[in-house]
């Protein structure tokens, strides 16, 4: 009884290290596939055009104004180039580089 399992656990490992063997030899392995790359970097370096902070534009408030994105380090400064812009063209630019 007990080798007849033993055989099947074996049998079982068998099919289990050539499937490895094949898809390791064949391509098949998840690792060698090619990662899609995004169409923007995710880590771009961005300046807030009130205070002059820079900081990872993931981690920025947004606010798109003319056709042009900027980047703020908080809600606050935001706020004030909202105040301080009001119909204006604001100093200093916040395009990303």
């Amino acid at each position: 009884m007990f080798s007849m399992i033993f055989r099947m656990l074996g049998l079982f490992f068998l099919a289990w290290l050539i499937q490895r063997i094949l898809s390791f030899f064949l391509g098949g392995s998840k690792n060698n596939r090619p990662k899609s790359t995004p169409a923007t970097p995710s880590n771009q370096m961005v300046k807030d055009p009130v205070c002059g902070m820079y900081m990872d534009s993931r981690l920025a408030f947004r606010l798109n104004r003319r056709s042009e994105e900027l980047y703020f380090c908080s809600e606050e400064c935001k706020q004030k180039y909202l105040r301080d812009s009001s119909g204006s063209g604001v100093a200093g630019s916040a395009a990303p580089r």
